[in-house]
Parts: C-alpha cells; structure tokens; sequence
C-alpha cells in the first residue's frame, strides 16, 4: 500500500464495491453528466488506486470527489451498502490536510462558524448592503463567501429582506406552553432558517407551543454539516464540542429539536464524532438520545397539530439529510400533512431524489445543480401541486429557484408553516362563526 496511510482503515470499505454500476441510474450527478467518476463506482475504484499508491493526489482526483451530493443514494442501491458518502469525506479531508484548505474557508470553519455573533455580524452587513442597493460591494468583499456561497444564491431567490434574524425574533416572543413532564424542547436554531427564513422558524415554534410543548431557544452554533461535508473533519469536532459546550446541562430538556434536516442528521452524527474523546463522548451520546426532527416529534410524541380545513394541493420533497438514507423521517411529515382537513395530498415522483443544493454544491457546481433542480421541478410540475413542503431550508431555497425558473406558481413552504396556514384558517372560521350582537335587541 503506497497511498495514505490515514485511508488504510477504509480499505476493507472500499474493497466490497462489486462494480455492478447498480448506483448509477440512482446517482442525480452521473444521470446529469454521464461521467464516469461522478458516481460511487467510479469514486471507489480512484479511492482503492489511491490507497493502492497507484493513483496520485492530484487536482483531478479532488474534482471527481468534489462532485457528490452525499445523498447516500449509491449506498441504498448497493447490495454491499458501501458508504461511499464516509469514503468522499475522508478523501477530502486527507486532500485538504495534505494540500493544504483555503485560507478563508480555515477562517470560516475555525472562527467564523462558532461565533453565532460574528456570522450574525457578516450576514446583517450583506442585508444591509441589499437594502441600500450596494451589495455587489458585500459580494466583492467576499463577505457571503466567508459564511457560504450559497448566501450569494439566496439573496438572488430571495425577494424580500428578512426585517430580523430567527434569534432575534425569538427572543422578544414570550415563552408559552404547558409546564408538564415530557414537554421541554430545547429549539436547535438552524442557520438557514435564522438567516433566510425566520418566518419558518416561527411557524414551527409557534406549531411546537400549540401542540403544548414548551420551548427554549437553544445558544447553539453551527451544527457543523457544512464543515464536515467539505471534509474538514477535525473542524467538525470543534464545532461539536463548542455546540455542546454551549447547551450545558441536557437534563433541563426532553428533546432537542430541529426542523432542518441537516441539522438533525449531522447532530446524531456527534456520538460518531467524539466517539474517542473521553471528556465529550458521553455528552454526545446524550444529545443523540434527545435529538428529533420537528416532524418526528410532532407524530412520535402523540401531539395532535391543531389545524383548520385548508382547501390545497400539497405535495412533499424528502430533504437526503431527514429521509430513509439518513435518519428515516419518511411517513412523520407526510402523516402531519395528510392530518390537515381539506388537503389534496399527491405523492411526488423521485420524491426522495436530492434536489441539487446539498450545501454549497449549488454554487460550486451551478450547471449540474441546475440539470438536477430541473428535474425535481419537473416532477413538482407533474404533480400539480399548489404547495410542496420540505423540512430543510437549503431544501427550500433550491425549490423556490426551480419553480420560479420554471415559471411555476408552486409555493415552497416548510411542514410547520403549512400547519400554521391552517391554523390560522381554523381562527378565522371561529371568528367569522361567532355571534354578533343583534341591533334590535334591548
């Protein structure tokens, strides 16, 4: 073995890849570009050369492996389950420590990301910079490259600027809901619902406080999926154990809950990744055992989700992150928004086929992205739905842009604004059913 000796551990990983090529009809880079090393077959057999001393850690060989979604849509195809989404990550972080990471994504991962402040800082001054028609001089300072390029995106598919972050909206909110054993959440604030879409946020606070949980904003950075995914694996663990650090006591919860995704996918990773910490490996542990996605609370606590008839085709798209390949949040959205009187619930084709954003992939590799996102919107198109719902805000950001260049009137909404949609039906129904006082009476 002439390769990496950090990559030897994966070798018996990499060794059951059979080369059937039963991923590639399931892999949404290789069905957009035809390449051979866009897809897990390709991928192992560079990653075994590698390890083999046959290939050389060149630019070419981080090119093909900067192309993968870690959509986990290779593994569930492959009768030996080799996952090839750990092998990529391991590849580029043997690439990144060996060659060297770039200096603004070293600023970003190890001083940017677990300061909530200084990120609150940079996004606010690009806002800012929107707001007074100058930010093209965000963009040219690098301001949203230093968070993530994808900002760039969502400011494009954005049409509004969010007034306040999520944070900040959160804590002028007065804590409601009941005060009774099993019901304390801790809400995990997720970048891109604090940043770009506060309002689902709200909408999924104020779903968690109907439904009589009561909830306590989280101090919470950076869950880390960002960091992790461009193979910065140690940069990782520092986020997890400042996040962790952060919490402090976890018995003062029941459940930590997300409504991204990513975030609760890459939260229940954290046992994995301080697994040989001795100081923070129980911790980790006790976090992944209070994790839930908002969804899978909602169901699996047995809380009804107070709704009104709401008259809609609705339609879902399983962010890769919350889904079978991940975490197994399947039937829990869906069943919350078939439990909403009135909705037309259409299942979606390739519901479960990622829809091109995986984290900065969007931007990094805008033209595949685009093919990928053409085909999600496609399928939204053919299923004639009003609304599609997702539980990730990455997720909602790439479906806004795809409906609207597809010139669809399909509005993306997350599961609990849905909800909240229906509420607020449900409100006005009693408000217009109420008794008016009678003129003629005495």
């Amino acid at each position: 073995m002439g390769g990496p000796a950090e990559l030897l551990d994966l070798y018996d990983e990499v060794a059951r890849c059979g080369r059937c090529g039963f991923c590639q009809p399931t892999c949404p880079v290789y069905v957009a570009t035809g390449v051979e090393a866009h897809v897990a077959r390709g991928k192992n057999v560079l990653f075994r050369n590698l390890i083999e001393g046959e290939t050389p850690l060149t630019p070419e060989l981080r090119e093909a492996f900067e192309n993968c979604l870690l959509c986990r849509a290779c593994t569930a195809s492959c009768f030996s389950a080799v996952e090839t989404d750990r092998l990529v990550v391991a590849l580029r972080d043997v690439y990144g420590r060996r060659l060297g990471r770039p200096a603004v994504q070293r600023l970003l991962f190890r001083k940017l990301l677990p300061s909530p402040r200084l990120v609150s800082l940079v996004i606010r001054t690009a806002w800012i910079g929107r707001r007074l028609g100058v930010a093209g001089v965000a963009r040219r300072l690098g301001l949203l490259a230093m968070i993530n390029p994808k900002l760039e995106r969502a400011m494009e598919i954005r049409e509004e600027v969010p007034a306040r972050s999520l944070r900040s909206v959160l804590k002028k909110r007065a804590q409601t809901g009941l005060a009774v054993p099993g019901a304390e959440v801790g809400y995990w604030i997720s970048c891109g619902f604090n940043y770009m879409l506060p309002e689902a946020g709200e909408a999924t606070v104020d779903t968690l406080e109907q439904a009589g949980f009561r909830v306590t904003p989280l101090p919470n950075a950076c869950c880390g999926t960002p960091v992790y995914s461009y193979g910065d694996v140690e940069g990782a663990r520092l986020l997890a154990r400042r996040n962790l650090d952060k919490l402090g006591d976890l018995d003062r919860y029941d459940y930590i809950v997300s409504d991204c995704g990513s975030c609760s996918g890459h939260l229940r990773e954290y046992a994995r990744l301080l697994g040989d910490d001795p100081e923070y490996a129980g911790r980790a542990e006790a976090l992944v055992a209070r994790v839930r996605s908002f969804s899978e609370l909602m169901v699996t606590a047995g809380r009804d989700a107070p709704a009104g008839e709401l008259a809609v085709t609705v339609t879902y798209h399983d962010p890769c992150h919350l889904g079978a390949r991940y975490q197994g949040i399947v039937s829990e959205p869906r069943e919350l928004v078939r439990s909403i009187p009135g909705v037309d619930y259409r299942e979606l084709r390739e519901a479960d086929w990622c829809c091109g954003a995986a984290g900065s992939y969007n931007v990094m590799h805008s033209d595949i992205s685009m093919k990928i996102l053409d085909r999600k919107t496609g399928n939204i198109e053919e299923s004639g739905a009003d609304v599609i719902v997702t539980e990730c805000p990455a997720c909602m950001m790439q479906l806004s842009l795809g409906v609207r260049r597809r010139g669809l009137r399909t509005r993306v909404l997350s599961v609990s604004q849905l909800l909240q949609e229906a509420r607020g039906n449900a409100r006005q129904a009693e408000d217009q059913g109420s008794p008016s006082e009678d003129p003629r009476s005495p």
